[in-house]
């Protein structure tokens, strides 16, 4: 973990995705320029930061995107602290692809022991056990369901939040997709604003 004072962080919204609006940002610090793609940057409002940065990794990145190769040195922040904040000066919109949409590198899993080749007594015994299978089958479905009813993109709490208009805090550690579409649920529909400095949404 790299805990760097003084960082500055230029984020800017990025609007064509397919997913949704995305932010990404240039970290400027004494060690050196990186590219931060971090989930937690798309609560924040566009402009320019300073703040207080813990790394907890620096990584060579590369891609393919709009007809180039494209390297970039990222860092991942673990946390950030806002010191102050300022409106980002007039440029011309970069064109960056999705993280949600970057390919994700595949982990190899670990060797499987060998099997014996099945004999035919095997074959009948496991014939025979097929109800084994279809008891597997009919419990998912309770399984599905249950999942299913919990998918709702505001949770109860966050639902009584919302009623009494007091502040509320998302988790930046949940699927990037969903904390779009929660960012965006509490600021165009519910009437909330992301005070960076805290990381909390207020009510307006």
């Amino acid at each position: 973990m790299i805990r760097i004072d003084g960082a500055q962080l230029r984020v800017k919204r990025i609007r064509q995705s397919r997913n949704g609006a995305f932010c990404v940002a240039d970290l400027s610090t004494a060690y050196g320029e990186f590219k931060v793609k971090d989930p937690l940057l798309d609560q924040f409002e566009e402009g320019e930061y300073q703040a207080t940065v813990w790394i907890s990794e620096i990584y060579l990145s590369q891609y393919i995107a709009f007809g180039k190769g494209v390297t970039e040195i990222r860092a991942r922040l673990h946390d950030l602290q806002v010191e102050s904040q300022a409106e980002l000066s007039t440029a011309h919109e970069q064109a960056e692809p999705d993280p949600i949409d970057e390919q994700r590198p595949v982990r190899v899993a670990p060797p499987k022991k060998p099997v014996p080749p099945p004999s035919t007594a095997k074959d009948f015994s496991h014939f025979n056990k097929g109800g084994k299978p279809q008891s597997g089958s009919s419990g998912s479905g309770p399984q599905e369901s249950t999942q299913g009813g919990h998918d709702g993109l505001l949770d109860a709490e966050m639902l009584r939040a919302i009623a009494n208009r007091d502040p509320i805090k998302l988790d930046a550690t949940v699927e990037r997709a969903l904390l779009r579409r929660q960012t965006a649920e509490l600021g165009q529909r519910h009437g909330y604003r992301f005070d960076a400095k805290q990381q909390i949404w207020f009510a307006q």
